[in-house]
């Protein structure tokens, strides 16, 4: 079993005997980081980052109470606990160190007792308090993915497919985004309807989860931008076998949608956006790959123009087809 992770303490005192009596009570439960000045204290706060830091304020040059306050202004530091602990007993020593940050304050001398029950207790609530907010931050995304998504298909929206797509270019993610659409989809609706078109979207999105669900990657990504556009972003090594579950299982299933006079003669006649009277063949799917993975792309809209370039090539194939981009960076 792995070994627990044990959580770290920055001691902070001028006197070096005073360091080593809290080392030597609570090294055996925590990592231990010790400085002897204010100014040292601020950097390791910065470099070890620890889960806890128990100050000293009598000392040189910058004090506890400045330590703490300059700690606690500080972003990267202001979430850290500060526990003084100190031979300053005055009631008017604790307030002011409560005022400037600190969620504790012990006199010296020290009972070992309450010094491991103090910081035990605040280490598990600062623990607590950090599960919290990270639940806080899923659940804002969660709301936000709420927000944008499709209201037929539930899947993510426009907006959060160019926030995948933006994370994935700031990343350096080695991955393939799938831009689809489908051939043929506004004759079968102008003949059969939108609600039986509305359940072909349906069945295009089934078909997109299937195949990243046979590419065993949690992490791929499914979007629907609107109408029958869809983005999904899987690992570049697997994305021309998820566009090729997709080209199998989509064909495979799209003839039940259709009568059984035009699914034998794998055709349709409907009116052709010219208001003419034109044959069209059964419903495919046309996939544009582009490959973040070779370095071309900084911004969304670069990748967004490139999938519909390479979408048009897609379409000049017959029947559910997969054009992939070929550029790479020089």
């Amino acid at each position: 079993m792995e070994e627990t992770k044990k959580q770290r303490i920055l001691v902070v005192d001028d006197t070096k005997e005073n360091i080593e009596t809290l080392l030597a009570l609570l090294k055996e439960d925590y990592m231990m980081v010790a400085a002897n000045s204010g100014d040292k204290a601020i950097k390791k706060a910065h470099k070890t980052r620890p889960d806890l830091i128990l100050l000293d304020i009598m000392m040189p040059e910058m004090d506890g109470y400045e330590v703490c306050r300059r700690l606690k202004n500080d972003k990267e530091t202001c979430d850290i606990p500060v526990i003084f602990i100190t031979a300053m007993s005055e009631v008017k020593d604790e307030a002011r160190g409560l005022e400037v940050g600190a969620v504790d304050y012990i006199t010296k001398p020290i009972s070992p007792h309450i010094v491991k029950a103090r910081v035990k207790n605040h280490l598990k609530l600062q623990d607590t308090i950090m599960q919290l907010n990270k639940a806080m931050t899923e659940l804002k995304r969660l709301y936000s993915l709420a927000l944008d998504a499709n209201p037929m298909t539930k899947m993510p929206g426009n907006n959060s497919v160019a926030a995948r797509i933006n994370q994935a270019l700031s990343n350096n993610e080695h991955v393939c985004v799938i831009y689809s659409d489908l051939d043929n989809f506004k004759a079968f609706n102008d003949k059969y309807g939108f609600a039986l078109g509305d359940d072909v979207l349906m069945y295009t999105s089934q078909v997109l989860k299937d195949a990243t669900l046979s590419i065993n990657d949690d992490d791929a990504f499914i979007g629907h931008i609107g109408g029958d556009d869809f983005v999904v972003v899987v690992p570049s090594d697997k994305a021309q076998a998820t566009a090729d579950v997709i080209s199998r299982q989509f064909d495979e299933g799209i003839i039940k949608f259709y009568n059984p006079e035009d699914a034998t003669a794998k055709c349709i006649h409907s009116i052709n956006r010219q208001g003419e009277k034109q044959t069209f063949p059964l419903m495919s799917i046309s996939m544009a790959g582009v490959d973040l993975s070779h370095g071309c792309y900084q911004q969304y809209i670069e990748v967004n123009d490139a999938c519909a370039e390479v979408k048009k090539r897609a379409k000049g194939m017959p029947g559910s087809a997969y054009a992939m981009d070929r550029r790479r960076r020089k």
